[in-house]
């Protein structure tokens, strides 16, 4: 009976010195939300997210981590933000806290149900997932496999800009793109389009072509903004987007992660076709996308 009493409070002391000076963070909380890995990390980087306007981002690690700074109750805490994809569209986030004047009073604190900050700190983790949830009800993302990108001559307007004003720089691109087949100087013969030449992940910037593809003909109406060009035929990753077009690439992401899960080497060039015109209206949630993210051979 002493060598089990002795055993326990043995326990009891490692588990006590582990508690107090080894354990890393005083506070952890975890939670499931219906987006990708991705989608989640840029909505936590994001400023607009957040209320409370004394939030820095420290570090950060791609898709994977993010260590944040911020005042709560006016206490200096330390965030980490950690993010694993369980499936295409879902992912697990763990989030740590550090009070970083008073760790081991907040520990003790909260084990006896006394920390003020806790309750603050479960809201800033509900009013994430809240967000989340919130986002993921407008979109659905599913991805299809293997597929081909069909070969077509097309006209395009070329960008450069962040993966978030993708949409804004296709509307300002309309009418002058689109004169080209209302003056009769080609014939379209398909959906409108994004092709991409590069999505860079860690800057989120990109360099696309807005485009209409075009009946074949032997001189295109080119001028100093529109250019003519032909899309290659393309073994791609194929993925369905249902949204608003302004919101379409959170795909990618679901792609990036899924490709990255199955073990296929994307390069990262997606093209979206588009099958809905918006200047129509309607539920955006039905507006249907294709898009192809291709593979490297």
């Amino acid at each position: 009976m002493k060598k089990i009493f002795g055993f326990i409070g043995v326990l009891f002391l490692i588990i006590l010195i582990w508690f107090s000076f080894f354990k890393t963070y005083d506070h952890q909380i975890e939670f499931t939300v219906d987006l990708p890995q991705g989608t989640i990390y840029h909505m936590i980087l994001d400023p607009n997210t957040w209320d409370n306007k004394s939030i820095k981002t420290e570090h950060k690690a791609l898709f994977e981590s993010i260590k944040q700074t911020m005042k709560i109750n006016q206490t200096p805490f330390e965030l980490l933000w950690e993010f694993k994809n369980i499936n295409d569209t879902n992912s697990r986030v763990k989030l740590y806290f550090k009070n970083k004047n008073h760790s081991l009073s907040e520990r003790y604190k909260s084990l006896f149900n006394q920390s003020q900050n806790l309750d603050s700190l479960i809201q800033i983790s509900k009013h994430l997932k809240d967000s989340a949830d919130k986002f993921s009800e407008i979109f659905n993302i599913t991805i299809q496999g293997i597929d081909t990108i069909n070969s077509t001559a097309y006209l395009y307007i070329e960008h450069q800009a962040k993966r978030a004003d993708k949409a804004r720089y296709m509307i300002n691109s309309n009418p002058l793109l689109f004169s080209k087949n209302q003056d009769s100087l080609v014939t379209k013969n398909g959906k409108t389009f994004v092709k991409v030449n590069y999505w860079q992940p860690k800057t989120d910037s990109i360099s696309f072509r807005y485009a209409f593809p075009v009946e074949s003909q032997k001189k295109y109406p080119v001028d100093q903004l529109v250019k003519a060009d032909t899309l290659a035929s393309q073994k791609a990753l194929k993925a369905i987007f249902h949204g608003n077009y302004s919101i379409s690439d959170q795909a990618w992401l679901a792609m990036y992660h899924y490709a990255k899960r199955k073990g296929i080497e994307l390069d990262l060039s997606p093209v979206e076709i588009y099958f809905n015109n918006p200047m129509l209206g309607g539920d955006d949630t039905k507006w249907k996308t294709e898009i192809y993210m291709p593979i490297k051979e």
